[in-house]
């Protein structure tokens, strides 16, 4: 089995989205002279791990050093804050690697210097490359993949000659398949060496997609009206709005709440000049049409200032959604106070096994026939020889 398959990477749409609007924005705002043109587009990725499953639920981008003119570094303390505030927000997710905005989704030098500075503090972050050319509808260079991310793994820091890290300054090279990618490692250099270092290797991983119903959505609304205007979904030519069959179904839900609305203030609209026109004498008085609107009225919820049966109610509806908070929390704590007791409960059997006294099925029948199942019972005079115990001395 290839190196490449020993691990998978699962995206959520949430993480693509992100990182096309970091790419689409900074685009626009370089090409309309708003700021500079940046070296690279990076943000990390928050997500989980279980054992070599990798699941990206979240990104935001990452800020570089503008100081630093010899070679790109991050921004560490713009990280530490962002990535401590995602963590109150999302306290499941944890930091597992970043992402890279690049012209193909191979390996560059400048890539591999900057995941170096990543692997310092986080050694087995991934490493995720887009390719803006080919999500922007370009052919690929490789055609083994139709998603426009590849997802790189760091394994386990190893010693390695030093002519491994040479395609750091041949960017031709680092774009042939086939080529394994090493990395400097952060690792103690214990044992100097002139022909040899402590570097991480890059594995692609195989990358799938999963996604919520929220998610399946977003992003069935954003592929579909990214392609029109509002303009072009609305369209009528009696005046009447109609939707084109080419939206998405959540803009046919906004839209028909939209105008459901719009009726709804129109037809107050005129039941408030109405009455007003009563009041002030301007118009007849109808009987049947304010006993109507009095009817209505009174089935409407009013709220008004110190509305104590209001207040019993959100306090009520507060106190539910803490209790509903404080529930779960206990449930993900009893959760993992049951998995740490099973791995304890594992691995002490393990133990007790392993140190286990053999007995081998050559050491005779012994008294009643037991002799060999019973040897190691005890370190008198007899149980040297058939393992019984002290009390037959």
């Amino acid at each position: 089995m290839s190196l490449q398959m020993l691990s998978t990477a699962v995206v959520h749409p949430l993480v693509l989205l992100n990182i096309s609007e970091h790419t689409t924005r900074t685009l626009a705002q370089v090409k309309r002279g708003k700021i500079t043109a940046p070296q690279y587009m990076c943000g990390a990725v928050l997500g989980r791990q279980v054992e070599t499953k990798f699941e990206a639920f979240l990104s935001f981008e990452l800020k570089l050093n503008e100081a630093s003119t010899e070679r790109a570094e991050f921004d560490l303390e713009h990280f530490t804050v962002r990535l401590e505030q995602l963590k109150i927000i999302f306290p499941s997710y944890d930091f597992i690697g970043w992402y890279a905005v690049s012209t193909s989704r191979q390996l560059t030098p400048g890539i591999a210097q900057l995941h170096e500075q990543i692997i310092a503090s986080h050694a087995s972050a991934i490493l995720m490359v887009f390719d803006a050319a080919l999500a922007d509808g370009a052919a690929g260079t490789d055609g083994n993949c139709s998603l426009p991310i590849r997802v790189y793994e760091t394994l386990a820091p190893v010693r390695v000659e030093r002519t491994k890290l040479e395609w750091y300054g041949e960017a031709a090279r680092a774009a042939q398949p086939g080529v394994e990618h090493f990395v400097a490692s952060a690792v103690d250099h214990s044992i100097p060496t002139e022909t040899t270092v402590w570097a991480s290797r890059l594995v692609p991983v195989q990358v799938t997609l999963d996604s919520g119903e929220a998610e399946r959505v977003a992003v069935e609304h954003v592929a579909n009206v990214s392609r029109q205007t509002n303009s072009e979904m609305l369209s009528s030519t009696s005046g009447a709005k109609e939707v084109v069959a080419d939206t998405s179904r959540m803009a046919v839900f906004l839209s028909g709440q939209r105008n459901a609305l719009e009726m709804l203030a129109k037809d107050i609209a005129v039941l408030k000049t109405y009455v007003g026109d009563v009041i002030h004498g301007r118009a007849e008085f109808d009987a049947d049409v304010v006993q109507r609107v009095q009817r209505v009225l009174s089935n409407r919820p009013v709220v008004q200032n110190n509305d104590s049966i209001f207040s019993l109610a959100m306090s009520q509806e507060e106190t539910n959604f803490q209790l509903a908070a404080y529930l779960a929390g206990i449930t993900d704590v009893a959760a993992a106070v049951r998995d740490v007791s099973l791995r304890a409960n594992s691995a002490l059997s393990y133990a007790r096994s392993k140190h286990a006294t053999y007995v081998s099925p050559s050491q005779g029948e012994g008294m009643f026939g037991m002799g060999g199942m019973m040897a190691g019972f005890g370190h008198g005079r007899m149980g040297r020889h058939r393992g019984f115990g002290s009390s037959f001395r």
